[in-house]
């Protein structure tokens, strides 16, 4: 009897703007369209463009305190069982935030003791962040290997976050 699965991690990451503008006239109408799509294919392995490890978890942070998530160290619960994940590289990151009620933000990113000043997004009621860097990834080593979100509202707020990224070091 086996005691471990083998499995393949494919997929795809797209992003879509599309938004169009129409200006009516006393005669006719005149109409500005936007239209940008990118997507991401999603192969197994560690070289550019892939990945073998997808963290998705629906949290709750009680009112004005933060969250570390270890990329090193991290679990999830799947079927009962706590599932370890070790970033060693991160391809994409998402962060939902949960919340309908105006001015219940989710802060990504934030300075330890300082929730409200040094953060590297500010995720409002509703609303995603998302972040991608494909080709080079980010490295995560013991001296970047956290992140850190922040609840600076005075109520429990909801977020979803996705990581996609490899279990293998870069250039290995």
């Amino acid at each position: 009897m086996a005691t471990s699965i083998t499995d393949t991690l494919t997929g795809w990451v797209r992003t879509i703007f599309q938004i169009s503008r129409v200006n009516g006239q006393d005669v006719g109408s005149i109409s500005a369209s936007q239209n940008y799509a990118k997507s991401y294919e999603i192969g197994d392995g560690a070289t550019a463009g892939k990945a073998d490890l997808v963290f998705s978890d629906t949290r709750t942070i009680p009112a004005n305190t933060s969250e570390v998530l270890d990329l090193l160290d991290l679990t999830q619960q799947t079927f009962g069982v706590a599932v370890p994940f070790v970033f060693n590289q991160v391809r994409m990151i998402r962060v939902l935030n949960n919340e309908t009620v105006a001015g219940r933000r989710v802060l990504i990113g934030s300075a330890p003791g300082n929730p409200t000043g040094v953060y590297a997004a500010s995720v409002g009621p509703a609303s995603e962040w998302h972040a991608i860097n494909y080709t080079d990834s980010w490295v995560v080593t013991s001296a970047n290997r956290n992140l850190q979100i922040t609840n600076p509202n005075a109520a429990a707020i909801s977020y979803t976050i996705f990581i996609l990224g490899t279990s293998t070091a870069a250039g290995a």
